[in-house]
């Protein structure tokens, strides 16, 4: 027997040792990770943020907005990649139904102008232009789709006319063919108009044959919407070399449209949604253009 102040006897072999006190978890801590459920894959494994970062998020509130900002930002991008159709590639269909069908359309009263102007007036044969009714969607789709379109060649033969203005004419008017203030200038979509060499050109045509005209008189700039319904009675997007209210305007044409194999190129034709091809022979003899190079 031990008396007063004998030792407490040691624990007794195999018994559990008594657990330690828990602690509070620090900002050191490894975030826990919750097994992954039986029959899926485990989520790939991610750099955990510095400790500083994790800090920073829990007690900024501008997180939280930054975040749910971001998150709101994502969801109207999908939605509106979920709403805009993908764009018509080459092989993408020509839509049907009137008045979107491409079909031939020479009777109308924009066809009936324009041909009246070219037989009537300047003499070309009756069968010289062909008209096409191009879908309502025509301007919102790639170069490749108008093209087919209208039965071009390729993209090259795809133009557009367009009404260019001198503001340093020293004239108002279009009576003089070599220094007008207005122009129909026609140049492919496939290449850029080049306004100095469009002013270096004119420049040129006013120097020759006992012509005067300073190179501070020529400053071309895209006429404006007004004047050139104006001048051609053609609205944006489908004003035409042929049939203009005023008759005097000058034409200049690309030099690159003439090079063109085959010959056939494609014009707006006085409506939004039609277009007419011709041969650019036979646009040269009867619009007698001022043939240049005016692109790049």
């Amino acid at each position: 027997m031990g008396g007063q102040g004998s030792k407490p006897s040691s624990p007794r072999a195999g018994s559990p040792k008594a657990a330690p006190p828990p602690r509070e978890p620090v900002a050191s801590d490894p975030v826990p990770v919750a097994p992954p459920t039986p029959g899926t894959s485990p989520a790939p494994e991610q750099e955990p943020a510095p400790p500083e970062a994790r800090a920073v998020r829990a007690v900024d509130p501008r997180w939280a907005k930054v975040s749910a900002r971001f998150a709101e930002i994502s969801d109207r991008l999908d939605a509106i990649e979920r709403r805009v159709p993908a764009p018509a590639g080459p092989g993408a269909p020509i839509p049907a139904g009137a008045p979107e069908t491409s079909r031939r359309d020479d009777t109308c009263d924009a066809a009936r102008r324009i041909l009246a102007d070219l037989v009537d007036s300047r003499g070309a044969p009756p069968g010289c232009a062909r008209f096409v009714r191009v879908p309502a969607n025509y301007y919102d789709e790639p170069l490749e789709f108008r093209r087919r379109c209208v039965g071009g060649a390729t993209v090259d033969h795809m133009c557009k006319t367009i009404v260019m203005e001198n503001t340093r004419c020293v004239n108002d008017d279009c009576a003089d063919a070599f220094n007008s203030r207005w122009y129909l200038v026609v140049v492919q979509y496939t290449a850029k108009l080049n306004q100095q060499k469009l002013e270096k050109f004119l420049h040129e045509l006013n120097n020759v044959d006992g012509r005067r005209c300073g190179k501070k008189n020529f400053n071309m700039r895209l006429a404006k919407e007004e004047d050139s319904e104006r001048l051609t009675g053609y609205v944006k997007g489908a004003v035409c070399p042929f049939g203009c209210a005023e008759k005097r305007m000058p034409v200049i044409l690309s030099d690159k449209i003439v090079a063109l194999e085959p010959q056939t190129f494609w014009l707006g034709a006085g409506e939004i949604d039609l277009k007419v091809g011709m041969s650019a022979a036979d646009f040269v003899a009867r619009a007698e253009p001022h043939v240049t190079d005016i692109t790049y």
